[in-house]
């Protein structure tokens, strides 16, 4: 999509629907279906309930901005990356659903937006564990995603319960095993060169039960050199018992996959579909190789408290050819590992009921990491060999209390240590050995009214820091640490108002942030496809997040989520030039989700729309890529045999078949910004259940 471009109008028709939402029934986190409905039963929305933070609680009661979507609202879909179940949640923006290299790019609030792979900024948990590293970087292709049942999302800060990077957080959850014995066999293939083959078995016996699954996912891509392969097992365990509940969770990955590059405007013009020729020289892809163990156990304390305990493990093995010669081949063997817990205390001071919990996370990673010349795609000489830790320690304290029946206040606060050092094993340019000590204490409160039995009001304030990962402290001088880097820190101020009634669920939120030394990403010509980092000395978002879920009639659902951000650098000079003023790259204006879907019996048919703003590729305002809307369609059928249920569905993405951006890299020093989409595409499969 060329800076050039003329502007689509799709902006204007945006403000115009999220006004509309915001004349109805507001914004809203995403609903939580009721089942399959049946002739004999009405469908409703069931009152939320949300574990991501730190614990159960009604989501109408929670003072901050968390939104959740269930599996059983995305039926029938494709299962590429997480975009289409994070999509109705308004203040998270998705890019790159196609580019399997570089991963699904995740913001939200703006958090996140400057990552060239990966989840940065955001704290991710599965099943109760960690899936974000020590040094607060996330990688999510080890999810299975026919695994997935639901997501949570805290938009906004969220350091004082998660500590570093928790700019906000996605919390995942997965099918638990099943004590009656069922498998599932779902194969489906499309355009693009998509196939996908994936089975699933659980039972148990007892106390105990079990789950195994695999996934194997191929994808030729829409441009050339695009292809990519994953495959996937995975195994839980369950142990369900009076005291508690016990969680074991394995999973084993071997993913392969080509990087076509981003291309300038005029490669774009010129050819969609093409490679960026470096890529195509020196052959760009990567592959991982991942084990991961987990460990869970929540557990019943005297009376009404609770506890929570976790563990984790593994090991990573990564290789990648990026597009340049000079150490353009770089690997490591990553081992990683963490515990932490927490308990929560009931009980009642001064005629006020409360909520006390504390806990504590320690983690630990070690990469040996290296770097060699690229020599056409073959490996060369040796330019980069060092050790790299992080080591993380937090304690954190919260506090809700019950000041009436319509008051609640919430107060917390948190202490988290980092360590993080490189050890140089390179002797040919000297020791560029060090390490980095740094500490933050973040800390939270909000307050919330009951304006009658559906309604609250609530107000938030909340910090949160963010360590650059032991990636992203690369120094472009040569080895060790980037000197010059800083963490960024930020301050949060919301308000919001929350509904809920059996068929209609909205929320709607307002929030001020104010960042200092925010992480730019930025890249040098004679290393494309590597980023390096920076610090913006001052920034400022304003947004406003609205949503809503309406069953406004029999078998009818109507969705929608809008986002409007105003985000400006207020302090940012970079080699004489001043971009105070100006928007960061890789955030758009505005984003607005709706869908309407149709249910009855076991048929079901949705289509929806994504449409995003107007944004920018570089800091300096230079390169604008034009909006766009998508419409996608589902449509699906079960068929009961006896005991077993076969699911026929099909998907059709980019209905109109629209031309837009996939993902951006961000401040590329050769303006090969753009990475772009395909357009129609086609995909059936069938789901067998028994």
């Amino acid at each position: 999509m060329s800076p050039k471009r003329k502007r689509h109008p799709v902006p204007a028709w945006i403000g115009l629907l999220g006004c509309g939402w915001l004349a109805g029934p507001g914004a809203a986190a995403a609903a939580e279906p009721a089942a399959v409905p049946t002739a004999a039963s009405t469908e409703v929305l069931k009152p939320l309930v949300i574990t991501s933070t730190r614990g159960p609680s009604a989501w109408l009661d929670d003072p901050l901005a968390v939104g959740r979507v269930d599996e059983a609202d995305a039926a029938g879909e494709q299962n590429l990356t997480l975009d289409r179940l994070l999509a109705p949640i308004p203040g998270v923006f998705t890019q790159d659903r196609y580019n399997f290299a570089q991963g699904m790019r995740l913001s939200i609030r703006g958090f996140g937006a400057r990552a060239n792979f990966g989840v940065r900024g955001v704290r991710v948990r599965v099943d109760g564990a960690p899936l974000t590293m020590p040094d607060g970087q996330t990688e999510l292709d080890g999810l299975d995603l026919g695994l997935v049942e639901g997501v949570e999302v805290i938009r906004g800060p969220a350091s004082t319960l998660y500590g570093n990077a928790a700019g906000g957080v996605l919390s995942v959850r997965t099918r638990e095993p099943s004590f009656t014995p069922r498998a599932e066999l779902d194969a489906s293939a499309g355009g693009l060169g998509y196939r996908r083959l994936r089975g699933e078995a659980s039972a148990g016996e007892g106390q105990l039960a079990g789950l195994l699954a695999f996934n194997a996912t191929a994808l030729d891509g829409y441009r050339h050199h695009d292809r990519a392969e994953t495959n996937s097992l995975t195994g839980k365990l369950g142990w369900y018992a009076d005291a508690g509940t016990l969680g074991l969770t394995f999973n084993a990955i071997d993913n392969r996959a080509e990087d076509p590059g981003g291309l300038t405007a005029a490669q774009i013009h010129a050819d969609r579909r093409q490679a960026a020729p470096n890529s195509l020289r020196f052959d760009a892809d990567e592959q991982i190789r991942q084990q991961r163990l987990a460990l869970t156990w929540d557990g019943n304390g005297p009376g009404r408290d609770d506890y929570q305990l976790h563990g984790y493990l593994g090991r990573r093995d990564f290789a990648n050819r990026l597009a340049f010669a000079a150490g353009g081949q770089g690997a490591f063997e990553r081992t990683f590992a963490g515990v932490g817990g927490q308990y929560s205390h009931r009980f009642e001071a001064l005629g006020l009921p409360q909520k006390l919990t504390a806990g504590m996370d320690l983690e630990q990673q070690l990469d040996d990491r290296r770097r060699y010349d690229n020599l056409q795609g073959a490996r060369g000489a040796t330019t980069l060999r060092q050790d790299e830790r992080a080591a993380s320690t937090g304690v954190f304290l919260e506090d809700q209390i019950a000041l009436g029946e319509r008051w609640l206040l919430s107060l917390g606060g948190r202490y988290d240590r980092i360590r993080l050092a490189v050890d140089d094993r390179f002797p040919g340019d000297g020791d560029d050995g060090g390490a980095r000590h740094l500490e933050h204490w973040s800390y939270s409160s909000g307050l919330s009214y009951r304006l009658d039995a559906h309604q609250r009001l609530y107000g938030r304030l909340g910090t949160s820091f963010e360590t650059p990962t032991v990636n992203e402290l690369a120094n472009p001088a040569g080895g060790g640490f980037n000197p010059g880097l800083e963490p960024a820190r930020a301050l949060n101020r919301e308000i919001g108002l929350k509904g809920e009634w059996p068929t209609l669920r909205y929320e709607a939120a307002l929030y001020s942030l104010r960042l200092e030394d925010e992480l730019v990403p930025y890249s040098l010509p004679d290393q494309p496809g590597r980023n390096f980092y920076r610090n913006a000395g001052a920034s400022r978002r304003d947004g406003v997040e609205l949503a809503a879920d309406w069953l406004f009639a029999e078998g009818w659902h109507l969705a929608a989520a809008y986002a409007y951000n105003d985000y400006r650098f207020q302090r940012y000079r970079v080699a004489g030039a001043d971009y105070a003023g100006n928007a960061p790259a890789g955030i758009p204006r505005q984003t607005l989700f709706t869908e309407l879907g149709y249910q009855r019996g076991d048929g079901y048919v949705r289509l929806n729309m994504t449409a995003v703003d107007r944004l920018y590729a570089d800091d300096g305002n230079q390169a604008r890529v034009g909006g766009y809307a998508l419409f996608n369609l589902r449509i699906g059928q079960r068929l009961r045999l006896g005991g077993q249920v076969l699911e026929l569905y099909l998907g059709l993405d980019n209905l109109l078949d629209r031309r837009y951006v996939d993902n951006l890299r961000i401040n590329d020093a050769s303006r090969r910004y753009y990475e772009p989409g395909p357009g129609r595409a086609l995909y059936a499969g069938v789901k067998a259940t028994f």
